[in-house]
């Protein structure tokens, strides 16, 4: 079953909830860059917004904006990759905790600090009772979440699915990574990537997911058979599979920013800035492997 994008919406280091970057980048000079924010009073209460942490007012905000962008306001499914989760909220939590002697503590950090708030969240504010779940494996924590949805799609369980990866970076985690090398000269920043996916084909469709393939530990030898045997199975031959160029300067790392990879590429494709055929490759620490295959609507 053919999987499409039908739309996307990022709130980055980049000016957020548009394509500004394509043709004027902002330029990172800082080596932890976090995200500029939106006009949450659009989509968010403000009485609720001000219990809301940052990471789950931009999750919020991209998926009403895909959301309203696509037409699909009640998706088969919501799934979240998330490497930190609600960072934010735990060190706030972790603080008060530590500087009240263990009295006094608020719950709202503890309950908004937990992974798969980020989800649930979006789920509540859409009124979405629909297939909700959260991935948490670092690196490829978005591949994770984006090939659940591709299998349900497969299997004829969903029809749409909204498929998210969200990351915040705290100055004071941020300072623990650099000392210990985490880092090594990269520009830290932040995620907030929300994809609308059905199994339609239409008009204003962004780019079609052909497949979804993770790895553990492939050598080079078995990385190459994997791009060769699913080119095969996808009858396009592997030397039409450009892989183009990375967008971490643009929008800096993070453990999810392979969400950026497949947004760029689909904004890139939609308006022919890219050749037919795309193949996003993620190595993350030698450990975990994703390849993302991507062709023109």
């Amino acid at each position: 079953m053919p999987v499409y994008i039908q739309s996307a919406a990022q709130i980055s280091v980049q000016n957020p909830l548009c394509d500004d970057w394509l043709i004027d980048p902002i330029a990172l000079h800082l080596p932890l860059q976090r995200a500029i924010e939106a006009d949450y009073k659009r989509f968010l209460d403000p009485i609720a917004s001000r219990r809301m942490g940052r990471i789950l007012k931009r999750a919020i905000a991209t998926a009403v904006t895909v959301v309203e962008n696509s037409g699909i306001e009640q998706p088969d499914a919501i799934l979240v990759g998330t490497g930190l989760g609600c960072i934010e909220n735990t060190e706030k939590f972790l603080l008060a905790m530590l500087q009240d002697g263990e009295t006094l503590l608020s719950p709202t950090y503890f309950i908004n600090s937990t992974h798969n708030t980020i989800s649930s969240h979006i789920a509540i504010h859409l009124a979405c009772h629909a297939y909700n779940s959260t991935y948490v494996h670092l690196g490829i924590s978005f591949e994770s979440a984006l090939l659940d949805a591709f299998m349900q799609f497969q299997l004829g369980r969903i029809r749409s699915a909204l498929v998210g990866a969200h990351d915040e970076m705290v100055p004071l985690y941020f300072s623990l990574l650099e000392k210990a090398g985490f880092w090594e000269g990269k520009t830290a920043a932040e995620t907030a990537v929300s994809f609308m996916l059905s199994d339609e084909k239409k008009e204003n469709s962004m780019a079609e997911i052909k497949e979804v393939v993770l790895l553990h530990r492939p050598s080079e030898e078995r990385l190459m058979q994997a791009i060769e045997q699913t080119a095969s199975r996808l009858g396009i031959p592997k030397e039409k599979w450009i892989i183009p160029p990375s967008v971490k300067p643009i929008f800096g790392e993070s453990f999810t920013n392979q969400a950026f990879e497949l947004y760029a590429a689909a904004v890139k494709l939609q308006r022919g800035l890219l050749d037919d055929y795309v193949l996003l490759v993620n190595n993350y620490k030698g450990t975990e492997t994703s390849l993302l295959f991507l062709s023109k609507c």
